[in-house]
């Protein structure tokens, strides 16, 4: 065997020397040729077609469902009705376990059950005797009190008319004397009414008498005046005029007062009527009030001797009744002790017939024997036990049901999603695919991963195989793809055709009005406010939007151009510059692949093709999805190790 292996590895090592012989030649031959004639150029076409991603990992084969079994009771087996590798379903005999001492166990429970049942009749049979002493002491009893309360209740009705009544009375005298206080206070406010009248008046005396005197001046110097010749006639009488009016108001005003203080002598004595009226109303009030009090507790003494009387009754009848309780309570506790230890009797006998039947142990689920761990003769312990689970005697699995159980990287654990297609292949059957199916998904990662910082995070998946070919078993490890994208007609292009350099992106806002000066594709500069100049070309144009409506993308190490918010002038050519453009300034990895448009690039005489920008959405182990910027049929060229090694990252790199 040793001579086998050896002879293996010494021509493993021949056929590496010839390959590595073959591979000097070949780039020997190359090199020669290449003096004479161009490198090799290589194209990729852009097409059309099926396109999966998978993630893949690996796992080891089970059964979906799988169940330990265990006895309910402890004992010796006696009899084992099964295989490893056999096949049962749900409820076959699996093996019996000695029965002796739990059918003894059994009897003893029936004997006590009877017993029981004796002791709940005995009590059942006193609750009737008792129900029969209640005799005609009780009803007369009884009587008594529905007599004593139909006269308190008669004597309750009549007390509360009585006092009604009074009440009645009292609100009555309450209502009148109200309704005099509030005719005094009315004879008051008209009262200083007229005193204020009186003091008008009064005040009205006194200017009319200033005026007056004041007037029969006047007139007395323009008599004077008139003899003197100084006035005229006319004047004399329009003074003697005034003269008489002022005599006339002065008179009228003297009467007013005298009224006035007539008014007020009535209106003095009408108050003092109405306060001797309120006097005696109030004697009145006070009368009936007292009344009312007197009454209430007349009455309320009567009600007590009624209300002992009742009481008295009801006294007579509750003892006679205590009397008759008690003892039927006595009875009914005897009969709910009776029935308790029928309970607890009967509990222990379907315990003990529980157990009889769990010495022989079934199979809980249907499945195959995959695992058998007793043999006959051994002594076995319960799985009920209070201390422990007890040994496992066998384990059945569902085989009918296989899944592969793997751990999924956080990284990956987002693209996967239930009922995901899945394709599993084992070790044991080489070229072979199984179907499958995502059928759980941990919600958590798993322990060891989280204990760990440094290990890595993962989540533990579950795979249904399809159909769980016979030929699984149980154990097996298995690699899983997982299809986690699966489209039948998708634009598509090899990695190795894409470059993926970092590429600086500037949003810039421009004017609408200058946006024309640009295109996609078109090389220019941006010039920061110290003067540094950078390369770059035009991305997309966005005329619809007033900010960051104009794109441009510089590739490669971009020093002194800081990511964020800059001011920026944009340099088309020598002659036209766009000044003071406010930009933002970003930094991320662009898709980019070398078009063969059918023209030769004059300008870069080294370069393959036009260098254009894409975008790509997902990504297997050998395409990436195109999403944007090339159509189907476009050829571009594969970029050599040397352009793609030129300050740029691949793919690949990017992806680790």
């Amino acid at each position: 065997m040793r001579n086998q292996k050896k002879w293996i590895i010494i021509g493993a090592i021949a056929v590496v020397v010839i390959a590595v012989g073959a591979i000097g030649a070949t780039r020997m031959n190359f090199s020669f040729g290449k003096q004479n004639k161009d490198e090799e150029v290589k194209q990729e076409v852009v097409r059309r077609g099926e396109f999966r991603v998978r993630v893949r990992e690996s796992g080891n084969l089970r059964s979906f469902l799988e169940v330990d079994v265990r006895s309910n009771v402890e004992g010796e087996i006696v009899e084992i009705f099964v295989d490893e590798g056999q096949k049962v379903e749900l409820g076959d005999p699996l093996l019996r376990i000695d029965d002796e001492q739990i059918l003894e166990q059994k009897k003893q429970a029936e004997a006590n059950l009877d017993a029981r049942d004796a002791e709940l009749k005995r009590a059942e049979l006193q609750i009737q005797i008792t129900e029969k002493q209640k005799d005609s002491t009780l009803a007369q009893a009884q009587n008594s009190v529905l007599k004593a309360r139909a006269t308190l209740d008669s004597f309750v009705a009549t007390t509360q008319q009585r006092i009604t009544e009074a009440e009645t009375l009292v609100a009555t005298t309450q209502n009148s004397l109200n309704q005099d206080i509030i005719g005094l206070k009315q004879a008051e406010i008209a009262l200083e009414q007229a005193n204020l009248t009186l003091e008008r008046a009064q005040t009205t005396v006194e200017s009319a008498k200033i005026s007056f005197e004041t007037t029969e001046s006047e007139h007395e110097r323009n008599k004077e005046l008139f003899d003197k010749q100084l006035i005229s006639k006319q004047a004399l009488e329009d003074s003697q005029k005034q003269l008489i009016i002022a005599k006339s108001n002065y008179d009228t005003s003297l009467k007013e007062v005298e009224s006035q203080r007539e008014t007020i002598k009535s209106q003095e004595e009408n108050t003092k009527a109405m306060e001797q009226a309120i006097e005696s109303r109030r004697s009145t009030l006070a009368l009936n009030e007292k009344n009312v009090a007197t009454l209430k507790e007349s009455l309320k003494a009567q009600r007590k001797q009624y209300e002992a009387e009742l009481e008295d009754a009801q006294t007579r009848l509750e003892q006679i009744q205590e009397t008759i309780e008690d003892e039927k309570e006595l009875a009914i506790h005897a009969r709910v002790g009776a029935e308790a230890s029928r309970l607890e009797a009967a509990s222990r006998l379907k315990s003990q017939q529980e157990r009889h039947e769990w010495t022989t142990v079934t199979a809980p689920i249907a499945g195959t024997i995959t695992r058998l761990i007793v043999e006959e003769g051994e002594i076995i312990t319960s799985g009920r036990s209070a201390f422990s689970r007890g040994d496992a005697i066998m384990r059945i699995a569902d085989l009918d049901q296989m899944i592969v159980r793997t751990q999924i990287n956080q990284v990956e654990i987002g693209k996967i999603k239930l009922e995901q297609r899945a394709e599993i292949s084992v070790d044991s059957y080489p070229g072979r695919i199984f179907p499958g199916r995502v059928s759980e998904i941990s919600p958590s990662a798993t322990p060891q991963g989280l204990q760990n910082q440094s290990s890595v995070i993962t989540f533990e998946v579950d795979v249904e195989v399809i159909g769980s070919p016979s030929e699984l078993r149980s154990g097996m490890s298995a690699d899983v793809d997982i299809i986690v994208f699966e489209e039948s007609d998708i634009l598509q292009l090899p990695i190795p055709s894409v470059l993926s350099p970092e590429i600086f992106t500037v949003k810039a806002n421009v004017n609408s009005a200058d946006l024309g000066q640009f295109r996609e594709g078109q090389e220019l500069k941006i010039r920061n406010l110290v003067g540094k100049e950078f390369t770059g070309q035009v991305g997309e144009i966005a005329p619809e939007q007033n900010r960051g409506n104009l794109e441009i993308l510089l590739e490669g190490d971009q020093k002194g151009l800081r990511t964020g918010p800059i001011e920026i002038s944009i340099v088309i050519s020598d002659q036209s510059v766009l000044p003071d453009i406010e930009a933002e300034v970003s930094s991320e990895r662009q898709y980019f692949v070398m078009l063969d448009t059918g023209e030769s690039n004059k300008e870069k005489k080294e370069e393959k093709g036009v260098k254009t920008h894409i975008t790509i959405g997902q990504r297997n182990n050998t395409h990436f999805q195109i999403t944007g910027g090339l159509k189907e049929g476009d050829r571009v060229f594969v970029p050599s190790m040397q352009e793609l090694t030129k300050g740029e990252k691949s793919s690949d790199e990017e992806e680790e």
